[in-house]
Order: C-alpha cells, then structure tokens, then sequence
C-alpha cells in the first residue's frame, strides 16, 4: 500500500511553484502539445521575447518556429508537433539594448505509440467555431485530449492497455450481422482535467490523480473500509471536489446480516448466497456507495445505497414478478452542489436519481419511474440512464439512455429542474436521433456536461458520438470515434465519458513584484499578479516581514490579464530583514508561488 504521508508530501512539493524556474525543464520529455514557458526575471525588462526552434542545430534560431512576446515571466504556446525535438531560449527586451538570450534548452515531444497506430480515428464532422465554446475535449476511450479539430492535445502515459477478440452484432436491413472485433482500450474511465490543473482517472479500480506528465499525485487507498473487505471497487465516476477533497463511487458486495433480516414471518429479505466470514453471516448483494476522502486518504464522508433500497414487503410487483435477492441497484453517477451539501447519486437499474443531503445521510428527494421500491417523488421518464450532473443554476442535467435491449431506442440528454413550479420536472430535452438504425441503442456510458458559453456537450456513450448542441437544440460541434478495419478486425474502443477543458493550464499565475530591495525609510512596493490560465481566478496575497503580517484576497482575474497592488504601511524593519510573499489560487489552494524582497 502506498505510504499516504508519502503521497500528500509528493503532492505539496509538487504543487509548490516558486519564483525562478525554467521550464520546461533541458531534456525534459513531454506529453503534449500545449506547453507553458516559464523563465527567469530579467531585471528592467517590461516585455520578455520567447523563440522555439525545431530542431537540436545552433543555426536553428535563424528560423525559429515560433516566435512569442509576453509581459509575464510564463507564456503558453500551442500546436507544436509529436514526436519532435526542440529547443527554446527568452531574452527580457529593455530599450535600447541588445536583447541578451538565455539559454537555448532543449526539450522532446514523445509519441504515444497506440495512440500513432491509428486504429481508432476521431472524426469531426461538424466545428462552428463561432458558436460553440471552443477550448479541448477530455476523451477517455483514447486516454486523451485533443482540440476541436480532432487533434491530439495531450495523452495519458504509462498506462496498460486491454487487447481482446469478440464479436458485435448490428440489425441491417432486419438482418442480424456479426463483425469480429478486437477491443483495443485502456482501462480508463472517467478521465477528467479538473479546474486545478491536474487528471483524474479511474483505472483497473484504482482512482488517482496525476500531473500533466503523469506523475502520480494522489491515489485513493481501496482498503475496504467502508465496504468491509478487501477493496473498494471502485467504479464509473471519479471527482476532485471544489474544497480539494476527493469522491468516488465503490460496491458492497457482501452486507453483514442483522437480526431482522432472520425475521421470515413478515416476508422479510430471502438472500440465496450467505457466507460467514470470521465468525459472522453475509448475505451477497450489490449495493453501492459514495465516498469521500481528504488529501491524507481518510474517509470524511460515505454513503451506502443499501440502507435507502431496504426491503419493503409492501412493494409492488415489477412485471408481474417480485424483484430477487442480490438486490441489483447499479449506481453509475454522482455529483455534489456548490455548497458542498447535497450530493446527487444516480441509480441505472432502478431509472432513479436521489438527493442525498450529507450532513444526515437522508435521500431528500428524487426523480425518476414510480415503479421501484415505493417510486421516487417527481416521476420522470428517466430509463437505464447515465449521469446525475448538477448544474450551476441547480437543475440537473442526464444522458438519458433509454436503452431497451433487443428494440431501438433513442437516447437523449435532458435537463430535470428542482424548482416546486415546475409540473414537469423535464424542462429541457434532445433526441440523438443517430444516423442508421443499428447505431440507436445506446447501452453503457454517456454525460452532459454544461459549458461556459451555456451550451452542453453530450457524450452518447458507446454509441461514439461526441457533440455540442445549444440551448436552443442546434448542434455546432460533433465528432464520432470510428474503428478502423484491418485483416477483416474492427478495432474499437470503449468511450464511456467525455468532458470540456478550456486549456491544459486552467490555473496557472505568476507574478512579480517591481523592487527586490526596499530601504527602512521606504518600504513600500507593488506585486503584480498575472492570470496565465484559461479560467477566472482570485489569489491569496500574504506577506511577512518581522512582526508585520497583510493578508488579502485580490478581486477577480481574467484569463490573460493581469492586476497590479500597492504594498505599504510595513513597520519596526530591520536592516537585513526580509519581506516574505506567499501568493496562492483560490481555485487550487496548493498552488503556490513565494518570494521575498530584502531590506537595505
């Protein structure tokens, strides 16, 4: 078992970004494309000059392939090229000198080698780029991400892939056509870039988080605590909270027996596989859970789908046929409100969606069919779906598989509103109507996530359609992953998830400040903080000299800009003190920069 101490000490050094680093790092080997430039000060400089050269040649400088000015000490440049190496120099630009270069440094672009292999392509087919919210898509099926144009962004390294023979069926022409496939997929699922600049997966039921290079920052301790064996089994959806806390679903495949459950006069559960286990009776059974873990791996919160599914001898009967035990109520889906209070969990096998406040652990609400276990309280024609993502306004937006098995069926994303108002609880809703009538059934997986500019981005599943649609039901963005066919194969993968990132750098800052030395007389001095991610921020400006301690939190910047603040009023400075910065994000917490400016 991984050492958790080890791991948040892993964490904290990493996300420790101090002043007066050159990055990327000479010989550094890359994973993507989209690469952040950081570089040293360069005093009396107001505008910094950043070249990139194809190449590892001296004369490579004389046509650089990039060529970038920035007024930060970082500047994200993009579209560079797999399978390449390069080097980099910066010069800070100071009026009527000759710009002084430092470096150059080298640095490589890796290939994945599945990835080039091509068997699986990502075609767009639709990119209105004036409408649609533009930015880079998180693709789990491909471990990847890439732009709207289908192009590799960025990939997941080091990671194992599943190689195996079978068959699919397809209905053509009322004909049934079996093709012999080889799935060709990682054990990924549910790859996300979450706000604060890092990944999160899930993997062979593991849940973890890693840097842009794939360094291992955080792993959950699947150690059975809350499922009381050996493993979690962990499963479908995976999330790094806003307060840096981590959630995920599990199973609890076997529930000890409690002495009502021996009480057969009144009906009571009737479990067909009972095991005893250090002493104590079993019963097997699927129930699932919800759990919450901080950044040291304890477990600060957990919810078990058992005790709210309990057996009710009153249920009605479900086509005519009473419901056996193992209970089978498969949770897929999860996601927790802005307040950190209620988390939504959605249930396939049951058609449900539940409220679940935490500070009680009671389901406070519901929607979905009437016909499971007393029925939820707003009926809506939810069947077999996916997701349960709470949206910023508080609605609720679902996939929607309506997935019938052996008849067509049309999946469709919906949009369930909370309000008391609202008799129909489905106030928004989008058929994918796909393109041939064996592509309709759309079984496993699928999301809708909302985007800044209000649209939503759908992910059908494994139906393999990808596609951004407005408010107002007009599709401005889609793509399909296609196999391809080699020896009479098709090669496939598994998409179950999709989701949106504006950049690789979310949150990203630097900042600098316009003196290194003050004098006792005149302390006072400004820090200037520039926003270099894709995302709004806020930061945390704390400053310590002696005695004195200021602490502020600045107001919002916009990606691409910057804000100047004027420090003043330090006291009782002593000759060799010196003024400590620590400026953090307000998005992520642990990433901080420090420096310090000496007193003469």
């Amino acid at each position: 078992m991984i050492n958790r101490k080890l791991i948040f000490f892993i964490l904290v050094t990493l996300a420790l970004n101090c002043q007066g680093q050159v990055m990327p790092a000479p010989g550094a080997k890359l994973n993507y494309n989209q690469v952040m430039f950081e570089y040293e000060k360069v005093k009396e400089a107001g505008i910094y000059l950043v070249q990139v050269a194809e190449g590892t040649s001296v004369s490579a400088f004389n046509h650089p392939q990039v060529e970038q000015k920035d007024s930060a000490t970082a500047t994200m440049i993009g579209n560079l090229r797999f399978g390449k190496k390069y080097q980099w120099r910066y010069a800070g630009l100071i009026p009527g000198r000759k710009p002084e270069w430092h470096g150059p440094y080298n640095f490589e672009i890796v290939k994945d080698t599945i990835l080039e292999k091509k068997l699986v392509n990502l075609v767009v087919t639709k990119n209105d780029s004036a409408s649609n919210a533009g930015g880079l898509l998180v693709i789990d099926a491909t471990h990847s991400i890439v732009d709207r144009y289908g192009k590799l962004v960025w990939y997941l390294p080091k990671i194992n892939w599943h190689s195996e023979l079978g068959t699919t069926t397809k209905i053509v022409n009322r004909q049934s056509v079996k093709t012999i496939t080889r799935a060709t997929t990682p054990v990924i699922f549910d790859l996300r870039l979450t706000s604060a600049g890092t990944i999160t997966y899930l993997s062979d039921s593991n849940a973890q988080e890693c840097n842009l290079d794939g360094r291992l920052l955080w792993k959950a301790p699947n150690d059975g605590k809350v499922s009381g064996f050996e493993g979690e089994h962990y499963n479908h959806d995976f999330k790094r909270l806003s307060n840096g806390d981590y959630m995920v679903l599990g199973n609890e495949l076997w529930h000890p027996l409690q002495p009502q459950d021996y009480d057969t006069t009144r009906g009571h559960r009737k479990f067909a596989d009972r095991r005893y286990f250090n002493g104590r009776e079993y019963a097997k059974v699927e129930a699932g859970t919800v759990i919450e873990y901080d950044k040291q791996g304890n477990v600060v919160w957990n919810w078990n789908s058992y005790n709210y599914l309990e057996y009710d001898p009153l249920r009605p009967k479900i086509r005519n046929q009473h419901i056996e035990y193992p209970l089978k109520a498969h949770i897929n889906a999860f996601s927790v409100d802005k307040k950190n209070e209620f988390v939504y969990v959605g249930f396939r096998d049951i058609c449900r969606i539940v409220k679940v406040e935490k500070s009680t652990g009671k389901v406070v609400d519901s929607w979905g069919l009437r016909l499971y276990f007393g029925g939820a309280n707003h009926p809506v024609g939810l069947h077999q779906q996916h997701d349960a993502n709470i949206l910023d306004d508080g609605n609720i937006a679902v996939f929607n598989s309506n997935d019938y098995p052996g008849a067509d069926s049309i999946p469709a994303a919906v949009i369930i509103s909370q309000q008391p108002a609202d008799s129909n609880n489905i106030i928004w809703q989008f058929n994918c109507r796909l393109d041939s009538p064996e592509r309709q059934e759309s079984r496993n997986g699928g999301n809708v996530d909302q985007l800044k500019n209000g649209n939503l981005l759908v992910c059908t599943g494994t139906t393999d359609r990808i596609f951004e649609v407005t408010k107002d039901k007009n599709v401005v963005w889609q793509a399909e992953l296609i196999g391809v066919i080699k020896d009479s194969i098709t090669y496939l993968h598994r998409l179950y998830r999709a989701h949106y990132t504006s950049s690789l750098y979310p949150c990203y800052f630097v900042f600098e400040t316009d003196l290194d030395t003050v004098t006792k007389k005149s302390p006072g001095f400004n820090i200037r903080i520039f926003n270099k991610g894709s995302e709004n921020d806020l930061y945390d400006i704390k400053i310590v000299a002696g005695s004195f301690i200021k602490q502020f939190i600045t107001d919002t910047i916009a990606p691409g800009r910057s804000s100047t603040y004027a420090i003043s009023s330090i006291k009782n400075l002593s000759k060799d003190d010196r003024i400590e910065l620590c400026i953090s994000s307000q998005t992520n917490p642990e990433f901080v920069r420090k420096s310090w400016i000496t007193v003469q």
